[in-house]
């Protein structure tokens, strides 16, 4: 419910507002979030409160209830020293972080200024405006109707670094816009007024500076109360498990052959990087419209799947719903861009739940077939012969009974390069078992060929299998809380342990639950 203010603006359509009243608004209560890093903390100022001690002063008369909330405290002569600012952090490591913080301190507005140690430290600097766009994603999908302002950085003195902040300020504006488009309660806050003379030293304001900060926050709150943004009451979702999606297979959006980043948001829009390396080499290139592949047709994200399920070695976008029916977007672009075709029903289920569906060509016709893997790790398998998308479909029964491990452990991937997906099991150290399936009609006809790779000590569900490098042999991929990918290309024809390790192949642009690959 919006809370009823005081002076007109209530109920305002979510536009910008061109005509803020910076004096005469008035909320119920505000519990504002100040997120960030060390500008947020407050270093160089001389109480080190930063922009929020003159923030507080500005916020007080016009709040009948003003609260500043975060799991850090800092400043001096501050009625409320709460915040969430953490010294030298990224935008990745504030996304680990940020829906526990959500849960604890629920606010209605977040203050978001980050993104100087990205462009300082020189950290993936040209992809910290999507790593930025998929935490004001974070944030609104743990507490709708939150209100989010997304600040410009302030300048450096560092010549490389201002370039830096300089590109990626450009950006900043364009995060928030297509955020604003969806419906979001997100707003641009310009730090223009803040120059290099507001420095203390190569990044951080100066006291001056930090007033100048307090100012364009206040403003931008002000616009936001007069717009009907505020919400007295946030409610926060609970903090869910991070688990990594298990149901795509071979996400290859371009038909080259190798695997292609994507990034799930949790309204089912869909961001893409195409993998253009080699052998032992990965190279991104963002695709679509601003990187945009798909917006989405009203799933959530965890509904959302990839597989080729019509056989022309392009990944298909899949819905899948709580009773493990199938509804399919036939994928028509050779590029990678926004260019789907609604082929309706193409599952219509079996009243299974949505995490046991996973999909993978088990008999080497190029088409993914639909398995369910019960809690137990044995397989049902349905062998897709729907050369168009459609629903055809032959029941293989049991395909494999399982081998006393519990389903998420399981994994389908080929191996060996027969184009038949294996049988892998990963342990809890990331090793890898294998059974080769040896069956070209989807039967239960499974080869041990025993441990496959000795595991690199990453947790189970960060571990997943895919062909980044188009030979035809899934790869081993690891992909951590930040979604930065480190892989071994498999260089064992026959499915044993050979492995070449070639380290980070992406950089962190969203949390690794939303990374597909």
């Amino acid at each position: 419910m919006v809370v009823a203010l005081l002076t007109a603006g209530f109920g305002a359509a979510r536009t910008e507002s061109a005509h803020a009243s910076p004096t005469d608004w008035k909320v119920p209560r505000l519990a504002v979030m100040p997120l960030g890093d060390s500008i947020t903390e407050g270093a160089r100022s001389t109480t080190n409160s930063g922009y929020r001690g003159e923030l507080w002063n500005r916020l007080a008369p016009h709040a009948s209830s003003l609260d500043f909330v975060g799991s850090q405290q800092h400043g001096r002569q501050l009625a409320d020293r709460d915040h969430e600012g953490h010294s030298g952090w990224r935008i990745d490591e504030l996304s680990v972080n940020i829906e526990k913080w959500l849960a604890a301190a629920r606010p209605n507005v977040v203050l978001l200024h980050i993104g100087a140690n990205d462009v300082d430290q020189n950290y993936h600097a040209d992809t910290a405006p999507d790593r930025l766009g998929s935490l004001i994603d974070q944030i609104t999908a743990a507490a709708p109707g939150v209100t989010v302002l997304v600040s410009s950085l302030v300048p450096s003195t560092n010549p490389d670094t201002l370039a830096r902040i300089e590109k990626y300020n450009t950006a900043v504006p364009k995060v928030v816009e297509e955020r604003r488009k969806r419906g979001m309660n997100v707003g641009y806050v310009s730090m223009a007024e803040v120059t290099v003379q507001d420095l203390g030293d190569w990044l951080h304001p100066n006291d001056g500076g930090y007033v100048k900060m307090a100012n364009a926050f206040y403003n931008r709150i002000a616009r936001a109360a007069a717009d009907g943004w505020i919400r007295e009451r946030v409610d926060v979702r609970p903090v869910s498990p991070r688990k990594l999606p298990l149901g795509d297979y071979q996400v290859d959006i371009n038909g080259d052959g190798r695997a292609d980043y994507l990034v799930v948001d949790e309204y089912g829009a869909v961001s893409a990087w195409l993998n253009n390396g080699d052998k032992n080499h990965v190279a991104w290139t963002k695709a679509g419209r601003n990187g945009r592949i798909a917006t989405g047709v009203g799933a959530s994200g965890d509904q959302v799947r990839f597989a080729d399920i019509n056989g022309d070695g392009r990944a298909d976008y899949l819905v899948v719903d709580d009773s493990g029916a199938v509804h399919a977007w036939l994928n028509d672009s050779t590029t990678g861009q926004d260019k789907w075709t609604d082929a309706g029903t193409f599952a219509p289920g079996g009243h299974v739940p949505r995490d046991q569906v996973r999909f993978a060509d088990i008999n080497g016709d190029g088409r993914a077939d639909y398995l369910v893997v019960d809690d137990h790790g044995a397989v049902r398998a349905w062998v897709n012969n729907g050369a168009g998308g459609h629903d055809g479909w032959t029941d293989a029964g049991v395909i494999a009974t399982g081998v006393g491990v519990p389903g998420d452990q399981v994994r389908f991937a080929d191996v060996n390069g027969d184009r038949r997906a294996d049988y892998l099991v990963v342990d809890g150290s990331g090793a890898v078992h294998a059974w080769l399936n040896d069956s070209s009609t989807g039967q239960d006809k499974w080869t041990k060929a025993g441990v496959i790779a000795t595991g690199t000590g990453a947790p189970v569900d960060q571990v997943r299998f895919a062909d980044i490098n188009g030979d035809g042999k899934a790869d081993y991929l690891t992909v951590d809380d930040i979604g930065v990918i480190r892989a071994w290309v498999n260089n064992g024809g026959d499915g044993h342990d050979e492995w070449t390790g070639i380290g980070p192949v992406s950089s962190a642009v969203a949390p690794g639950s939303r990374v597909r690959i």
